[in-house]
């Protein structure tokens, strides 16, 4: 009987022995993975792409490779596989054996080169040269800004130049937001309204502030409502939430570290977080500050502290507002909000609680919009697609308005709806509950007739 043709990997471990893990790669993390391909109906890059290798199994089993030294980091297809994922973490949730993937793809990430001058790009001038620079983040907020005020997104609308521009239909498409370039920061304390029943940070972020600096104050006046002492700090910090899943590890223990500082010696008794993104992240700092030997622990005692917007609120025990907003308003699932930190119902709790609002499902709510951390300009192709589902999604919903909780959702999904010619708002979970506590600023047409 001719002898079976044995593998290439299994020649190698018989001529050189059994290789070593590569340094920063968790194996057990990696073991867990029993590659029952459960995770596949659920992950939207195999949907698009119908590859193995854009599986969460096939990505955990091309990173247990790479880390065994059978393929390299740099190989050209292997950074194909690992770009391509959202790493929106539907794996997780689908998993029966509680492989954590997105902390192995981070790590994978840390090792593997970026894939192509785009992402080269996307990096340099966004990753590292603006999101951990205040100054330069403040600039670019208020030229943002003022492009809205002269007008410039209808102007890129009716000449068609949006198609051309870089990064142009996020241009001439923006969401409801901030349209003026002056606006007053948030005081250092907003004081409870009432009987004082937590003391409670907020962070105000960097892409949030500078783009939706409105519902951080109505995040504040929902919680002051609720009665809350609401600190913010006097260090503006970005808490490295893109930079670490797009694989810019340094980058993101150095801003972790930053957050951690500006928080301390405050007394509080949760940190607060509006952006699901970050509030992923800050969950799992003991991640972001694995090669910090001497603040790993800290970082692990800080993420107990951290609490999505709408969590902390319903754990509190959330105060109905008393405005109505007679509306019908579909919520959708921020990727890092349900799957990252497994928070599904306190959202739609939230919003149920507003008088007159009837909150209605969307079909797949908790499949990502694409937009993915920074996936959607590095690839923008596949990130259209999801899109495309999620639009479909919620024309078929009936809703007057969509809910999300995170900037980039709201970013995404507000550009796609208004290209396809619908007139469907996207705000934020704390903008509806704030105008609801009496927040008047930046309601879209819809909501203030749905309160007149």
């Amino acid at each position: 009987m001719a002898e079976l043709a044995s593998l290439d990997f299994k020649r190698q471990i018989d001529r050189d022995g059994v290789p070593s893990p590569a340094a920063g790669i968790d194996m057990d993390l990696v073991r867990d993975c029993i590659h029952c391909g459960l995770c596949l109906p659920k992950c939207p890059t195999f949907r698009t792409l119908h590859h193995e290798g854009d599986s969460p199994r096939g990505r955990m089993w091309q990173i247990k490779e790479a880390a065994l030294g059978l393929v390299a980091f740099d190989d050209p297809r292997f950074q194909a596989h690992i770009y391509q994922c959202f790493n929106c973490r539907a794996c997780e949730t689908a998993c029966p054996s509680g492989v954590q993937f997105g902390a192995v793809m981070e790590m994978a990430r840390a090792m593997t080169p970026p894939q192509n001058r785009r992402d080269r790009m996307v990096r340099a001038i966004l990753l590292n040269g603006l999101l951990p620079h205040p100054r330069r983040l403040r600039i670019a907020g208020w030229l943002y800004r003022a492009a809205r005020a002269v007008r410039l997104p209808g102007l890129l609308r009716r000449s068609g130049a949006w198609k051309v521009l870089p990064l142009g239909k996020f241009a001439a498409f923006p969401p409801v937001g901030d349209r003026t370039p002056r606006r007053q920061p948030l005081p250092a304390l907003t004081a409870a309204q009432g009987q004082r029943r937590a003391r409670v940070g907020l962070l105000t972020g960097c892409i949030q502030d500078e783009m939706f600096h409105g519902t951080n104050r109505r995040t504040a006046l929902a919680l002051a409502r609720n009665g809350c002492d609401v600190v913010v700090p006097d260090a503006r910090v970005c808490c490295g939430a893109l930079a670490s899943h797009a694989g810019e590890a340094k980058t993101a223990e150095r801003l972790a570290a930053r957050t951690m500082d500006a928080f301390s010696g405050q007394q509080l008794d949760a940190v607060v977080v509006n952006a699901a993104g970050c509030g992923s992240n800050m969950k799992e700092y003991e991640l972001q500050l694995r090669n910090d030997v001497q603040r790993r622990e800290a970082g692990l005692a800080f993420s107990r502290t951290v609490k999505d917007a709408s969590e902390f609120l319903v754990e509190l025990g959330l105060q109905p507002p008393t405005r109505r907003i007679t509306l019908r308003v579909a919520y959708q699932d921020p990727c890092h909000l349900v799957h990252g930190q497994k928070v599904h119902q306190q959202p739609r709790q939230a919003l149920k609680m507003i008088p007159g609002l009837e909150l209605v499902e969307m079909k797949e709510s908790d499949w990502c919009c694409g937009s993915a951390g920074v996936y959607n300009l590095t690839h923008p192709e596949i990130s259209e697609d999801a899109l495309a589902w999620k639009i479909a999604h919620i024309i078929d919903s009936g809703a007057q308005l969509i809910a999300s909780a995170n900037p980039g959702c709201i970013l995404q999904i507000s550009m796609g709806l208004q290209r396809a010619g619908r007139d469907i708002p996207v705000v934020h979970v704390m903008d509806l509950l704030g105008w609801a506590y009496g927040d008047e600023g930046q309601k879209p047409p819809v909501v203030r007739r749905a309160m007149a």
